[in-house]
């Protein structure tokens, strides 16, 4: 199956861009009364509620097979639960270029693995070239200095650096899932990474000893509706449509948009070099998704 750029695909990734972008301003604020652990847990259980809500309501029929369920869980550990934990510890040592450095791992090595897993999504030099001129355009936004600093807080990078890898891989075991309806892949791997994550926040944190503000809990309700559970729906329509390269190339966007929503929550300053970085990655993204000529 030829996978190429459309415009609905594009929305897609911009959505998602922007919706993941705010994630890192949102966690930051839920970071101010509540420990990682438990913000991952509250995000994943919220948004588990709500899908297995809408599931039922439509009338889902659930997997009976064990194989596929054996999917669900890796899903559930790859997508959801190791990552959001580790992207909400890390996030709390080291500085937003440098995770966003970090999180470009994704779309540096998920067309190499693509290569060779997939029949569908093989290397072209469109593609090559057009995930360097991302990466460019990434640096654009952070500054090339960034990545002097690389390995200075070894262990919260490497989380992030895990955290990365891990969204990778779970797109490819998402492509196993690819027969089912999108509900119920969300549905499905969401509570698993919630029965897992909910009792050990309940042990670990006892977060009803936490003095969260409002401030902090609305937090953690906008990251499971928004980027949890509405996302997790979205994004495996991209997969089933244009391919987990073509997502990958998300982790790009996801940095821009994180600082332009930063700067209008927090009152951050607004880099000029935004808009340039945005024009570039998205040039790139557009040459990355070329039609073979022979395709």
């Amino acid at each position: 199956m030829n996978k190429s750029l459309s415009l609905n695909a594009m929305g897609m990734l911009l959505i998602l861009a922007i919706m993941w972008g705010s994630s890192f301003t949102v966690i930051k604020i839920a970071l101010g009364g509540i420990s990682p652990l438990s913000i991952a847990a509250g995000r994943i259980g919220l948004a588990a509620a709500l899908l297995i809500s809408i599931a039922l309501l439509r009338k889902v029929t659930w997997p009976r097979e064990k194989s596929t369920w054996g999917w669900l869980f890796a899903l559930a550990i790859l997508g959801n639960a190791a990552p959001f934990f580790l992207i909400g510890w890390g996030e709390s040592h080291i500085d937003g270029g440098m995770t966003a450095i970090l999180m470009a791992i994704i779309p540096l090595t998920v067309p190499i693995m693509a290569h060779f897993i997939t029949d569908d999504e093989k290397l072209t030099p469109q593609l090559i070239i057009g995930v360097v001129i991302g990466f460019i355009g990434l640096l654009v936004l952070v500054g090339p200095s960034v990545l002097l600093g690389i390995g200075d807080d070894l262990i919260s990078q490497t989380a992030i650096a895990i955290a990365a890898l891990s969204y990778g891989a779970a797109g490819f075991v998402a492509r196993k899932l690819s027969n089912l309806p999108r509900i119920t892949i969300a549905a499905g791997s969401i509570s698993i990474a919630a029965l897992m994550m909910v009792p050990l926040a309940l042990i670990v944190d006892q977060p009803w000893t936490f003095t969260a503000s409002s401030e902090h809990i609305w937090a953690v309700v906008y990251l499971g509706i928004f980027p949890t559970a509405l996302a997790n729906v979205l994004l495996f329509q991209v997969i089933k449509t244009s391919g987990v390269t073509f997502l990958s190339l998300n982790n790009y966007l996801v940095p821009v948009f994180g600082v332009g929503i930063a700067a209008f929550v927090l009152g951050e300053t607004l880099p000029p070099e935004m808009l340039t970085s945005l024009g570039i990655i998205l040039v790139g993204i557009f040459i990355s998704n070329l039609k073979r000529k022979n395709g």
